[in-house]
């Protein structure tokens, strides 16, 4: 709808998360610059570094308000986390993501936490919960005579994601997972949107 809010709004939120990167990247530096061997429980600690890099994708399926086009969408996104633990379990985490099909794309850019729970060497579940911004474009197009014809209206919003995943973590290396739990939902002042996601993931530590 409104474009021009878009543009007006995408510098302000890339300076405030420039300006998140490198207070979290100054905050680790200080952290870390003795790093513990061990948690709190005397058990070696299974990553290699503070870190943290993860592509995710899966299907995502409309709950609440999602009619078609906006129902069955595939879904994209990328984690990067920063310990704030010295056992590198607590983690602040930007997870810019994209939900999409033909003729409907829903971009979000969320901060939140995430927290690892230990069941044994290498193998942890996390609850993370995520808030930000976001933006739903819906696609159209029409044939008239030999022209063919794109529009695309905008709505702006914020989003909410509570999620909940399993990730088996090699040579504190190599992260390898799924999402069994994902359910963005996006808001405005004129209502909202609820989806279920199934991710699967992939990434590394350092």
């Amino acid at each position: 709808m409104d474009k021009k809010r878009l543009l007006n709004a995408v510098p302000s939120v890339g300076f405030a998360v420039i300006l998140s990167l490198v207070g979290l990247l100054l905050c680790a530096n200080t952290v870390y610059a003795h790093p513990a061997l061990y948690d709190g429980y005397g058990r070696p600690i299974d990553k290699s570094g503070w870190f943290m890099l993860n592509v995710r994708g899966g299907p995502s399926v409309g709950l609440v308000h999602a009619e078609a086009p906006m129902r069955l969408l595939g879904s994209i996104g990328v984690d990067v986390g920063f310990a704030v633990s010295r056992d590198y379990n607590a983690y602040i985490i930007l997870t810019p993501n994209l939900q999409a099909n033909a003729n409907f794309v829903n971009v979000s850019l969320p901060i939140g936490f995430q927290y690892d729970i230990r069941l044994a060497r290498g193998l942890y579940l996390y609850p993370r919960m995520s808030i930000g911004f976001s933006s739903m474009i819906f696609k159209s197009s029409l044939d008239y005579g030999p022209f063919h014809y794109y529009s695309s209206d905008i709505i702006h919003g914020g989003t909410f994601i509570p999620e909940f995943g399993i990730k088996y973590i090699v040579n504190g290396r190599l992260n390898l997972g799924l999402e069994p739990f994902s359910t963005p939902i996006f808001f405005n002042k004129n209502g909202y949107s609820v989806w279920y996601r199934f991710m699967f993931l992939i990434g590394f530590n350092a």
